[in-house]
């Protein structure tokens, strides 16, 4: 049963809403959505908090329009501001490749992120409840999801938070029906061409006829696998840099900890997990000292020597002709070029360069850069980003690998270096 009370119970048993938190409540117009943002509205001054409605026009049905002028009523009604905007939904999935339910997700919350930053709200209330926590099980389970991945859905995730999570869509109807809140009902929620409404109408009463009461099963399965994922959150404490906008890590001993690292860190960056087969390349790749999966075209995991990088693969290419003091940030280091001696105004010479390695490359006597590399076990990834400095194609200093003293003296130059990699 869904009330007042019990809302707030859930809210501070599961520590989703913290006094001055303001927050974005994504309204549709359907009965979940115009509850929560009355639920909200009732608790906001016990909870002291500001709340602002937003919904989002995804040009898919005719009533849509309609739905949208309902929310802003009921909104206005409860003094509550409402912002509302469209998407194209339909030229995103064709131009992406994606279903429409992907495309409309994906399109709803970018929109959602957008407003949150304009109006400085701190986290976004969706209206998810119970009915589709079970639905979502099914739905991935039937995907062969694992036991972190199964349920997707958490009363809080990042900013994102689900107040509703814990009650059924009847107890949602119900409180509304009482409490005499005004709501559309979309009728593509009976269209079982949609999976999740083929789950919803013809998977779920077949389980009911087992356990009428099997959404509150399901909730106690997934409650048990959330206290599981949080110890595994805290357990799986792998030291790590963000970077390049990736991660760069010290590859752990044990394989499932490797594992669980790269798969919880790929949905932070991407919002999706990669699948078994990837996960089973890169355990079988473990006992190689230099290897890369792909996780998705130029996305992926790539480690040596006891070191890792998952992220877009690192690449980028560099050059710089060095003509003058100055700084130069080549992430992650900041390069200060000067004179060797007090005053630190000008060169003794023109010029030198500033590029990635290359193949060949040889410092004066002739050793080549890769000896250096492969001597001093630097990880294949790092060998193309870090900084090599070369006079004549004679390699002369790359920061924290190889520094020619006596070049630097007999030119004058004095190179300062913060930031770089420890391996």
């Amino acid at each position: 049963m869904l009330s007042l009370k019990n809302f707030l119970e859930k809210i501070k048993q599961f520590d989703i809403i913290r006094c001055d938190d303001k927050i974005l409540i994504g309204v549709s117009g359907g009965v979940d959505s115009m509850t929560l943002l009355y639920l909200l509205n009732g608790v906001k001054d016990i909870l002291n908090i500001d709340i602002v409605c937003v919904t989002v026009d995804h040009g898919l049905r005719k009533e849509s329009k309609e739905e949208i002028n309902l929310v802003k009523e009921f909104s206005r009604s409860l003094d509550v501001p409402c912002i509302s905007g469209e998407i194209d939904v339909l030229g995103y999935s064709k131009e992406k490749k994606l279903s429409i339910e992907e495309a409309a997700r994906k399109l709803r919350y970018e929109f959602f992120y957008r407003i949150k930053e304009k109006v400085g709200a701190s986290k976004i209330a969706v209206a998810h409840n119970l009915n589709d926590l079970v639905e979502n099980v099914l739905f991935r389970l039937s995907r062969g999801a694992g036991p972190f991945g199964i349920y997707g859905m958490k009363p809080v995730k990042g900013n994102i938070i689900r107040p509703l999570l814990f009650f059924t869509r009847e107890d949602i109807e119900d409180f509304a029906g009482n409490n005499k809140i005004p709501y559309a009902v979309d009728k593509s929620n009976f269209d079982t061409k949609y999976t999740r409404n083929f789950i919803r109408h013809n998977i779920i009463p077949k389980f009911k006829e087992l356990n009428p009461s099997f959404e509150r099963a399901v909730f106690r399965f997934v409650e048990n696998l959330w206290e599981l994922d949080d110890f595994m959150e805290n357990t799986i404490n792998v030291k790590h840099v963000k970077i390049f906008d990736g991660v760069y890590f010290k590859v752990p001993e044990d394989e499932y900890v490797l594992v669980e690292f790269v798969r919880r860190q790929t949905i932070e960056q991407l919002g999706i997990a990669p699948d078994k087969e990837k996960l089973d390349r890169l355990k079988r790749s473990l006992g190689n000292t230099t290897f890369k999966v792909s996780f998705w075209e130029d996305y992926g995991l790539e480690i040596s020597y006891g070191y890792g990088f998952l992220g877009k693969f690192l690449n980028g290419e560099f050059f710089y002709e060095i003509k003058r003091p100055g700084k130069i940030f080549l992430e992650p280091f900041e390069i200060e070029i000067g004179k060797n001696d007090k005053d630190g105004i000008i060169f003794n010479k023109e010029s030198f360069v500033i590029r990635n390695w290359k193949f060949g490359d040889k410092i004066k006597g002739g050793k080549k850069i890769k000896e250096i590399f492969v001597k001093k076990k630097v990880p294949s990834f790092i060998r193309r980003i870090l900084p090599v400095f070369v006079d004549e194609d004679v390699v002369f200093f790359i920061p924290g690998i190889y520094i020619d003293k006596s070049y630097l003296s007999e030119k004058g130059l004095s190179v300062k270096v913060k930031g770089g990699f420890l391996f």
